[in-house]
Parts: C-alpha cells; structure tokens; sequence
C-alpha cells in the first residue's frame, strides 16, 4: 500500500525527495518555498510535508527554525541523509568550462574550500535541484551548480565532480512535518520549544523538574529569538511518550516556568 501524498519544497531531485524516498513516498508534490510547506499542512491540504533542519556542517535551517516556532505544526518523524554533494554541469560540458557556479546556500557554504580553490562566482539559489532545472534549460556550459547525483539524472546534467563538500561526513537531517498529533500512539522523544521567565536560575529550576521525574533529556540548544533584543528560546528532546500521564504532569509543572512552551513534535 502506498504511503500518504507529501509535500516538499523545491522540484524532484532534491535532497528532501531523497529523505521522501527513503520513507517510501512515491506520491510526492513540489512548492517553491518552505512556508508554502508549512501553510498547506496546517489548512489541512497536504496530511504531511518535509523540510529540512540541521546539518553537521553548516548548521541549523533558520527558516526552519523560525517557521516551526510560529506555526501550528508538528514534527512526527526524524532522519539523516548523507550529503553528497556534486559539481553538475550541463550537457556535453567539462570541468574546465566552468567560470559560475549556483546552488542553495546551505549547499554552497558546505562546499565552500573547493569552490574558492577553483576561484568561481558564486550564485545563490532557493534549491540544489531548482538550479539544477534552471541549468538544464539554460544549456550554459559556463556555469554549474552543486546538487544531487539524482538532480544529475532527472534533468540530464553531466557530474563534473562528486563529493566537493568540505567534511566526508556530512548529514543534512529532515522532519516530517504534520498539523495534528491525534494520530501518534507511541514515541520515544519529545521535543520542546520554550522561553523562561525572566527570573535568576530560570534554567536550572526548569531541569530540575527532569531530574524529579527521572527524565533522561537527549538535547538542549538555545538560540537568539529574532527581531528581539538577544532573548532566548531553548530547545529540550527528551526521552518521554506524549501519552504518557506522568509526562502530561511533567509538561504542567514546566509550563508554570514558561512565558511560552511549545511541543514541537514527538519522534
């Protein structure tokens, strides 16, 4: 039986299509920006969409990050992709050829020592796989981009070079996003967005309530909340099932803590 239809931001050959396929998703749907993604999971549209959020190089997603903290959408599953990333350039063309190269940003940042090695201009993109379409009807054998081998292949691109990403070990990890966590019966880890009161020793009060419930926590980040003046929102996996009622008393006590807490989803 197929899997749901999901929603993916770009065009085929990106890698979300590849994170989508490892899933086992053969109805897969393309919009061109990642809060098109959010918007038609949360009006019911799509059931389910992916994005991508950290990777081991460049870092988190921002985008991600910010549409996930203002939305009412929740992430049900986790995975990692190995990057691979390729210098793909039109038809026919050679390494030498090339003088520009275009990608995403996130790609290009990744592969940034080999592409001021080889000296060329660089252009940003809104997808690895958009620039590579956009190369493949422009037919400029000048100009190159930095995507998937499977990019390469859907639209006919010569692989001028594979792994020109800076670190062998590169992972770029996706969610699968949905509207609705009716539908979760089990889970092992529970993810939390939050800001403290403004109060001394916020954040320890805060774990210490895990510690009371013999909570073990997985992760704890925080970043900068943007367009405020270097307030803080952290982030905190912890091992838990959201049905759980022991988890439920855990989620109330911390919540007295927070101007605001969010359940960012359960995987």
């Amino acid at each position: 039986m197929e899997k749901e239809k999901v929603l993916l931001q770009g065009v085929a050959g990106s890698y979300s299509h590849i994170f989508a396929k490892s899933l086992g998703y053969t109805q897969i749907d393309f919009v061109s920006t990642f809060s098109e993604v959010i918007q038609k999971i949360e009006k019911g549209e799509y059931e389910y969409g992916i994005l991508p959020i950290e990777n081991t190089t460049a870092g988190e997603v921002r985008e991600t990050y910010d549409l996930l903290d203002k939305s009412k959408v929740y992430y049900v599953a986790i995975g990692d992709i190995k990057i691979n990333h390729c210098l793909l350039g039109a038809k026919g063309s050679k390494i030498s050829d090339i003088k520009k190269v275009s990608s995403h940003p996130q790609a290009l940042m990744q592969c940034d020592i080999f592409l001021q090695e080889k000296g060329y201009q660089i252009y940003n993109e809104f997808n690895t796989a958009i620039a590579s379409k956009k190369l493949a009807e422009e037919e400029d054998k000048s100009h190159a981009v930095i995507a998937s081998r499977l990019a390469g292949e859907i639209y006919g691109l010569e692989v001028l070079k594979e792994n020109i990403q800076n670190v062998e070990n590169n992972y770029t990890k996706f969610v699968l996003l949905t509207n609705s966590l009716d539908k979760v019966k089990d889970n092992k880890i529970i993810s939390l967005a939050l800001e403290l009161k403004d109060k001394p020793n916020a954040l320890g009060e805060l774990l210490n309530i895990f510690t009371e419930y013999h909570i073990n926590l997985t992760r704890i980040q925080s970043r900068n909340i943007p367009n405020t003046c270097f307030k803080i929102r952290f982030y905190i996996d912890f091992e838990g099932n959201i049905n759980d009622e022991k988890i439920n008393e855990l989620l109330i006590k911390i919540s007295v803590k927070c101007l605001q807490l969010k359940v960012r989803g359960v995987y």
